[in-house]
């Protein structure tokens, strides 16, 4: 019987230190050579593109990513790597496709359902993330993101009163002095 790979283990256990240090590139080389003995260890493949993502390269970051995914379709942890590294280039319709993705394999991620709906509202869908809000707030009614989220939408679409009651929910406080409105 077979037990874990002991070199295995000092070796990632050294790349994981390494990116702990911020020393990203060597980190990068490290995950490498443990590729080459093992190529299809997907949470190598994930962590170079992790490293990459710190180094704010993330191009090369996408390309690791989408490798887990190729690899290990329907992971959701890897499709939501994917996504926050779109959302992070501004790519939001691209982010959009990777968080649906995932929110269709398991619809109870908050933070899934979170980046999912500012990906919807920074592409312009608002009546799609608006839909979105209004499900999950059912579901999650005392996520302060989720209600911040709807009762600034809201307002952009001038339903004051409604998204002011949202806000007071996401931020707990909210006011009124001199017909302005502070959110405290």
């Amino acid at each position: 019987m077979n037990g874990p790979n002991p070199e295995l283990i000092k070796d990632f256990s050294e790349a994981q230190k390494l990116t702990g240090e911020k020393k990203y590139h060597e980190s990068i080389e490290r995950y490498e050579i443990i590729l080459k003995k093992y190529p299809n260890l997907v949470t190598a493949i994930s962590n170079i593109g992790l490293n990459y993502e710190y180094l704010g390269l993330l191009d090369k970051s996408i390309y690791y990513h989408k490798l887990c995914c190729d690899k290990v379709p329907k992971e959701k942890i890897f499709l939501n790597k994917l996504g926050n590294v779109y959302y992070k280039q501004k790519d939001y319709l691209k982010a959009i496709e990777i968080f649906e993705q995932s929110y269709n394999i398991n619809n109870k991620q908050e933070n899934v359902i979170e980046k999912l709906i500012s990906s919807l509202i920074e592409a312009k869908l608002g009546e799609r993330a608006e839909f979105l809000l209004r499900d999950n707030l059912e579901i999650f009614p005392n996520n302060a993101y989720l209600n911040s989220l709807m009762g600034y939408h809201l307002l952009a679409t001038n339903r004051h009163k409604e998204g002011l009651d949202f806000l007071k929910k996401g931020t707990g406080f909210i006011e009124f002095n001199n017909d302005t409105v502070k959110i405290i």
